[in-house]
């Protein structure tokens, strides 16, 4: 049963969630990217300041995006670099200072704070992002790559030559 609100005002425990996210960048992003930008979304759209104010931006380190996502490191800071690039998430350090590239950010001593780039939300942002030739999303599963079908094919007859 959905959670349904008594008055005019939000449903309380749940997290605003932009369209643009859900419509456009989903289906572009891998699994790995998509479970990085929903962390930051509940960590920062997810809590209230205030009456109908929420947070912009929130600290995160490594380890929580590994314990909160289920993936490794490597793969986390791929993913906040396609990010960034992409121009849908900010990682700023503790004093504002934008931290554009891995190095930036393994170089910093602070704090890491991401928020959703706030670019994100306008029209002509969206219009650029739709029309980039931002690379679509492949299932790391994917049956149809020739390579990974050839590797599993090899596998299996080297085991079944040693049983």
């Amino acid at each position: 049963m959905l959670p349904r609100s008594k008055g005019k005002g939000p449903v309380r425990g749940t997290t605003p969630f932009p369209n643009f996210l859900l419509d456009k960048a989903m289906p572009r992003l891998t699994d790995t990217e998509w479970r990085i930008l929903c962390v930051i979304v509940r960590q920062t759209f997810g809590w209230s300041v205030g009456p109908g104010v929420r947070k912009k931006a929130d600290w995160l380190s490594h380890f929580q995006l590994k314990q909160r996502t289920g993936r490794q490191s490597a793969a986390i800071s791929r993913a906040i670099a396609i990010l960034v690039k992409s121009g849908l998430v900010a990682v700023r350090d503790t004093r504002g200072r934008p931290l554009y590239t891995p190095e930036m950010r393994r170089r910093s001593q602070s704090r890491l704070v991401f928020s959703v780039h706030p670019l994100s939300s306008t029209a002509s942002f969206q219009k650029r992002f739709s029309l980039s030739r931002f690379r679509t999303s492949k299932s790391e599963n994917d049956k149809r790559n020739p390579y990974k079908i050839k590797t599993r094919t090899q596998g299996l007859i080297h085991r079944k030559a040693d049983g």
